[in-house]
């Protein structure tokens, strides 16, 4: 469905197409497969180990996409990503407190 949107948006003179770089082909990939690959051992992790000391790692992944965009892509993160990922991590802290107090 993202081609024909994007190839509709290019017709109508919304833009014009770019070939990306060597460079960023290869970043993109490299980030792609180190995004799966993660993904894979966070599920295993969530499979067969016990959930409340597997979950609080998941939010590592905050930290280390930020870290990484920093240093591979030149990504500066702004306000509203800070004060959006903080968020995130405390809702995340909050249920995991909360769950531990019910059992």
């Amino acid at each position: 469905m993202m081609i024909p949107a994007g190839a509709a948006l290019l017709a109508l003179g919304f833009g014009r197409a770019v070939v990306p770089s060597a460079t960023a082909l290869a970043q993109v990939g490299a980030a792609t497969v180190f995004g799966v690959a993660a993904y894979w051992a966070l599920t295993v992790a969530m499979r067969t180990g016990e959930v409340s000391a597997v979950a609080p790692f998941r939010y590592t992944r905050l930290v280390f996409a930020m870290v990484l965009g920093m240093a591979v892509f030149g990504e500066r993160p702004d306000a509203a990503t800070l004060v959006g990922s903080a968020i995130v991590v405390a809702a995340g802290v909050y249920a995991l407190v909360r769950s531990g107090r019910r059992a």
